[in-house]
Order: C-alpha cells, then sequence, then structure tokens
C-alpha cells in the first residue's frame, strides 16, 4: 500500500476537518462586561454617595462631585478574554472584526453548511489523499461496497484541489458549462470526472511519470467486488493500445505498471475553464427531483468541506498544440 495518504479518523474529528474556515463566537461578548444586576447595583450605590455629599458640601459642588461619580461607576469597556488591553480608538474596529468572523465573512461560503446525505452504502472514517494510481486503487478498495463514485469523491480529503473544463474534445465530456468535467490534483496524480451525460460513471486516472507524459487507467462505477491496480490499467485498454491515444499522442508500452501504457499529458486552455463560483451556482440551482443523478455529483464534489482552485502543470500541452 505504500506511502498512500489515508487515515482512519473518528466522526467528531472529520467534521473539524472538514469545516475548517467556519469560527464559532468569542467569549468575549458574553463575559466581558457586567451582567444587568451589578450595573444596578453600582448605579445605586452611586446614586446614595452623590445624595450624601450634595447634603454635606451643597448643590454645587455636589453636581460636580456627583457627575465625576457616575462616570466612575460606568461599566469599562470589555476586555479581550486574555486579559489584554483594548485601545479604545481601535475597539470599533475590534467588534467589527468578531462580528465578521462570527458569521464566517471571508470564508468559503459552504465550509459551514452540514454535509449532504452521504453516498456510501455504510458509514466510513476512511479518507483518501492518493498521490499515485496504485494508492488510489488501495484507497477504493477498502471503501464500503457496494460503491459508488459519489462515495469515493465525497471521502476525498479537504481542501479538494478541484480544475474544471467545458471542453467537450474528450472521452468523459462536459456537458457545457453547467455541468463540467473536474479534474482532481493530488501530487503526481490527476482525475477526472464528469458532473453529467457520457462518462459519468467512470474515474479516470493520470499518473505523471515525467513533466509531460502520465500512465492512464480508469475504473467504472459502481463496484460490488475487490479491484486492482490491473482492473484499472486494462479497462482501458484496445487492440491497439488504448483508447486515449485518440486524444493523447506519444503512447507506448510503461513498466510502471502492468498492463500499462503511458502517453502525453494533456491540458486545457484556460479560455475553457469553468470557475468553482460557477460550479457553486450550479448546485445550488440544481433541483434533485429533477436531476437527481447531476445533483448528487455536485454534492459529493463541493458539499463535504472546502475546494480549492489547482492548476495544471506548466509543462503540459493542449490538445490543440498537436496542429
Amino acid at each position: 500500500m505504500g506511502d498512500m495518504i489515508w487515515t482512519m479518523r473518528g466522526r467528531g474529528h472529520r467534521a473539524t476537518d472538514r469545516e475548517a474556515g467556519s469560527v464559532g463566537r468569542s467569549d468575549t461578548g458574553r463575559h466581558g462586561r457586567a451582567g444587568p444586576a451589578r450595573a444596578r447595583a453600582r448605579a445605586g450605590a452611586g446614586r446614595a454617595e452623590r445624595w450624601r455629599l450634595e447634603r454635606v458640601l451643597g448643590l454645587g459642588l455636589g453636581l460636580g462631585l456627583g457627575l465625576g461619580l457616575t462616570g466612575a461607576c460606568s461599566e469599562p469597556a470589555s476586555s479581550p478574554a486574555d486579559g489584554s488591553t483594548v485601545d479604545p480608538s481601535t475597539s470599533g474596529e475590534v467588534e467589527a472584526t468578531a462580528a465578521a468572523s462570527s458569521t464566517g465573512e471571508g470564508a468559503d461560503s459552504t465550509a459551514a453548511e452540514p454535509p449532504p446525505p452521504s453516498a456510501c452504502a455504510e458509514p466510513t472514517d476512511l479518507i483518501g489523499a492518493p498521490q499515485t494510481l496504485a494508492e488510489a486503487v488501495d484507497f477504493i478498495d477498502a471503501l464500503p461496497r457496494p460503491l459508488t463514485l459519489d462515495c469515493v469523491l465525497q471521502q476525498l480529503e479537504r481542501p479538494l484541489p478541484l480544475n474544471a473544463t467545458h471542453s467537450t474534445v474528450s472521452l468523459q465530456p462536459a456537458v457545457g458549462v453547467q455541468s463540467p468535467r473536474v479534474f482532481i490534483f493530488y501530487g503526481d496524480l490527476i482525475m477526472s470526472v464528469a458532473v453529467d451525460g457520457d462518462g459519468r460513471d467512470l474515474l479516470e486516472f493520470g499518473e505523471l511519470v515525467s513533466e509531460t507524459q502520465s500512465v492512464k487507467a480508469e475504473l467504472e462505477f459502481p463496484l460490488d467486488g475487490p479491484v486492482t491496480v490491473v482492473d484499472a490499467t486494462e479497462q482501458v485498454l484496445d487492440t491497439m493500445g488504448t483508447k486515449c491515444r485518440l486524444c493523447h499522442g506519444s503512447e507506448g508500452p510503461s513498466d510502471a505498471y502492468p498492463m500499462a501504457f503511458v502517453s502525453d499529458a494533456l491540458a486545457f486552455r484556460a479560455l475553457e475553464r469553468v470557475e468553482l463560483s460557477r460550479m457553486h451556482e450550479e448546485r445550488a440551482a440544481c433541483d434533485p427531483q429533477i436531476e437527481p443523478e447531476r445533483c448528487a455529483r455536485f454534492d459529493a464534489l463541493l458539499g463535504f468541506g472546502a475546494v480549492v482552485d489547482a492548476e495544471f502543470p506548466e509543462t503540459l500541452q493542449t490538445i490543440y498544440d498537436y496542429e
């Protein structure tokens, strides 16, 4: 199983990891100020003292001292929970910052949302961040059966590094901007899924073995039994090598894995990119009563923790560079 980065975590721990970015309420506002009963007691003591002084020293002097005592009895400005001093000139900024933190302003808007229903057949605490094809297959093999692709996606470690395209030049094409093809990046491993359409049941793998080439493999879901690396490499084979050669040039046998072939690794043009913000919009607008599978795929990708932008290596060419 090698140095695979996947762990068993308790549910509470995992929920904490996936909800990173949400900020709890500060205790300063709750404990930093005196309670109403204490404030009333101070005010009553101030009034009694002022009346006594007025009787002794006269009304004018009593009023002056009374005003001083009233100021002295006012509630002090609240201090941070650690006991440090707050500059009164910046107290407004501190309160504004605390308010923004408590509402999660500036954080991933999905970080504090409760996760959608699990796509896994039974509960699992297995979290994966596979760096190679072998690690990915080991991770998938350890998940509960029957296994859907959405279960695999939801159990990937967050933040999830994504890059999406609306390109249809692929055996796993996008269905426009509204249902892109999505790439997931961990180390030398690039995986891809389709939100909808042809290829939505396929998880494609490309493990970089050089700056410009990768080993290709694929698994089709759902899975009912065990799976091996050979299952993944054999699935892309045809009589001439692999079906990947239709888009990826310079194909040849590879000794990285049994039955494996290596070919050019390709990126997509920047103008074909679908931004993560658009994916969030499509997820929010998706109606599970009308498009249950498409909505479930968006949930598996975006609903179980933070996602971040990822970039293809600069050394990769595009399919248009072959022309």
